[in-house]
């Protein structure tokens, strides 16, 4: 197995052709965690909530060439814990203005903390980080709940809005403190976003969604960093507003939507944007056996990587039904292939 090393990760994102492609994937579902590393960890927790030198582990056995980081605002989420002990969202609880003084916010102090921790354990390893941004534009749909965001974008605006700003202005905080640190990309996810397209109107996107997203966006690159959307669903009407936030790579880009869709924004945005996803986790990686899996990830490779801005990951998160015999087909296929270049 390969050493990480994030120049091949920037080398691509910067349409650098090389003979080795980058591996990033983001998270794992803690049945795949458990697998690869041998240990009882709690199900609840996310791959990048681990101890810190477990994450440096998970990650060097995954082969990424980058660290995820970041941690979850639960604010107003009604949760469910099922049998296994995983934690699942089920509805917001902030439905209505008397809510917002019931706002509370992470403690950056123990952020901090972890970072530190972090970047002390990352030293001279040759892994890259990108950390997850707070969004408003994901925080308050799930602290209200998703239908109830959508009506009240119509029937109470304002409070949406005065909700969006409170959040917004801790999210800003939040990452000033983040860029503080050697962070080499930031990842903004939208939650607003599916297969079908987005769960508001284009105008309605422009109002309660982007501007947030621009506004950390300009923050980030202010600060000569990376931007990674992080987004679901068929993204392909939103590329060209993506672009114009300042957007680098396109995640996960999920094949819902169609299996040929990466080629065609391959073809149509490829000098202007890093993919990386799309290895299906609910096809090849979820049903296919390990050779079918070393199969695609090479024709994607093939197809995608030359003149660089590619970088291999699925197309969404490992869930818990993936073979892990598959995640490692995945990664050494990656691993192991050696594009002509010139």
């Amino acid at each position: 197995m390969r050493l990480p090393d994030k120049r091949r990760f920037i080398n691509a994102v910067n349409h650098i052709e090389q003979a080795e492609i980058p591996l990033f994937e983001l998270e794992a579902d803690m049945a795949i965690v458990r697998q690869m590393m041998g240990q009882d960890y709690d199900m609840a927790l996310h791959s990048f909530e681990l101890p810190i030198a477990d994450v440096v582990e998970w990650n060097r056995r995954m082969g990424n060439d980058m660290v995820y980081f970041g941690h979850v605002w639960h604010l107003g989420r009604k949760e469910q814990t099922d049998a296994d002990g995983r934690v699942h969202y089920v509805d917001g609880m902030m439905k209505e203005r008397s809510s917002l003084e019931d706002i509370t916010y992470p403690e950056m102090d123990v952020l901090r903390r972890r970072l530190d921790e972090l970047f002390a354990a990352l030293d001279g390893t040759g892994f890259g980080v990108c950390h997850g941004a707070q969004t408003a534009g994901f925080t308050v749909p799930t602290a209200i709940g998703y239908g109830d965001f959508c009506m009240q974008t119509i029937t109470d605006p304002e409070f949406i809005l005065d909700f969006q700003k409170r959040v917004h202005d801790y999210c800003m905080r939040e990452m000033e403190m983040i860029l503080e640190y050697p962070v080499d990309v930031i990842k903004i996810a939208s939650g607003l976003i599916t297969t079908t397209g987005s769960m508001i109107s284009p105008e309605m996107m422009d109002q309660f969604e982007f501007p947030y997203i621009a506004d950390l966006a300009n923050l980030i690159k202010s600060r000569d960093r990376l931007v990674l959307f992080h987004v679901d669903g068929d993204v392909t009407p939103h590329i060209p507003r993506f672009l114009e936030m300042g957007a680098d790579i396109l995640n996960p880009i999920d094949p819902s939507s169609g299996a040929e869709k990466i080629y065609e924004i391959k073809a149509a945005y490829g000098d202007l944007l890093a993919l990386c996803g799309n290895i299906d986790i609910d096809g090849v990686l979820l049903k296919g056996t390990p050779e079918d899996v070393r199969a695609d990830v090479h024709e994607h490779i093939e197809r995608l990587a030359a003149g660089g801005g590619y970088i291999v990951a699925s197309s969404h998160d490992l869930h818990q039904l993936l073979p892990v015999e598959n995640v490692y087909a995945m990664r050494d296929a990656v691993h192991s292939f050696r594009l002509e270049t010139g």
